[in-house]
């Protein structure tokens, strides 16, 4: 499987993220004759030393300012992939959300943000790593300084509060260093495009890129690296394990608390039974969730009866897959298809087939056994 894997060093901003890639490989005008939906816009790159090590650095020179208004209307016009424009869209209205709950204003101002360089940043690293054809990206934590900088407004945290903000949820590792080293740009874009992992391990590297931030920090590179390399298909994944153990709780109730975990964001929900103190019967509760767990907890506490819950950090082998929809001969039906090295397999979405049972007058038995033999026959392969 082939990968992107950033490694914030110190600094993670938008211009960094997209100076890596293009120090990978990504050729400057492919870059601008995509981004040619944006007007006037001219792309500088050149290469930088920070603290004795050479890295790319890009400058977007703006003739036109373009009002943060015009930002979706500009992408969803574009001739950009579909994907692309997605994940655009979704980054840039969660940098405004949080401008306007940072603010309390119902106007869009970004303040300290470049307001065409926010534009060209998403847009353009998104098109970088669409040319580099990769399956999956994940990122190391990113980095927040300590103290305060001077801004528009006055003195604020290094760590600002829109950068907080986005990446809730998010590894971020605090260095002594009195200095902006996220920016709500950079944030936005690795909390929504790379999935956090500290342990990834790269069964091959192809290529590193470096891309140079503008400030020079003592002691410190102002470098963010990215690997271009392969992993196994079978996927070491990091979540966190959240137990708690019940003995005094209505039994017919977890079927509400199952379902409020998964719309809370849970990976999986479990029961076991086991004996507590006062060998009293009880319920071990177990959940596995990923990012930010706190809508899992807020369920736990306010749904349940238990006072304290264990967390745990823990890793999964996982496959890569893919959940497709199909037009079969009784309805839509969603399958979920993964793959280990030669061999595809599949499964029904089981709320599917009891849906179309119903709709049919089937068995369950039945329905699934016409969903399969109908499945089988589309020769299902896992999509990039």
């Amino acid at each position: 499987m082939r990968i992107l894997y950033f490694d914030p060093i110190l600094g993670t901003s938008g211009d960094m993220i997209l100076a890596s890639l293009i120090d990978l490989g990504v050729p400057k005008t492919y870059l601008v004759d995509k981004l040619k939906f944006v007007p006037g816009f001219e792309l500088k790159v050149r290469q930088t030393i920070r603290n004795g090590v050479s890295a790319k650095h890009v400058h977007f020179k703006i003739r036109r300012n373009i009002t943060e208004k015009r930002f979706i209307p500009l992408i969803k016009k574009s001739k950009l992939p579909d994907t692309i424009k997605v994940q655009a869209v979704k980054i840039i209205n969660r940098i405004f959300e949080v401008e306007k709950k940072v603010h309390h204003t119902h106007d869009i101002h970004l303040h300290e943000l470049a307001d065409t360089d926010t534009l060209l940043d998403v847009t353009g690293v998104l098109i970088a790593i669409h040319y580099l054809e990769v399956d999956r990206v994940y990122t190391k934590s990113v980095k927040a300084g300590k103290g305060f900088i001077k801004t528009v407004e006055g003195n604020m945290p290094a760590f600002n509060f829109a950068t907080a903000e986005l990446l809730k949820g998010f590894p971020v590792e605090f260095m002594p260093v009195p200095a902006e080293l996220t920016t709500p740009t950079g944030a936005a874009i690795l909390s929504t495009i790379a999935q956090p992992s500290e342990h990834l391990v790269l069964s091959k590297i192809t290529r590193v890129g470096l891309g140079g931030g503008t400030m020079k920090i003592r002691d410190y590179p102002n470098l963010l690296r990215v690997f271009l390399g392969e992993i196994d298909n079978t996927l070491v994944d990091e979540c966190t394990v959240i137990e708690t153990t019940i003995d005094d709780m209505n039994p017919q109730h977890f079927d509400v608390v199952f379902e409020k975990l998964y719309k809370a964001g849970a990976l999986e929900v479990f029961l076991l039974t086991t004996i507590m103190k006062n060998a009293r019967p009880g319920i071990q509760l177990t959940v596995l969730g990923k990012k930010n767990i706190g809508p899992i907890l807020d369920v736990l506490f306010e749904e349940t009866t238990t006072l304290g819950i264990r967390t745990r950090q823990t890793q999964r082998v996982i496959l890569p897959r893919k959940i497709l929809k199909i037009k079969s001969p009784y309805g839509l039906i969603r399958v979920k298809v993964s793959k280990h090295r030669n061999r595809t397999r599949f499964s029904l979405e089981y709320q599917d087939i009891k849906r179309l049972a119903s709709k049919h007058n089937l068995s369950m038995f039945e329905m699934r056994d016409k969903l399969t033999r109908f499945v089988e026959k589309q020769k299902l392969r896992l999509p990039r």
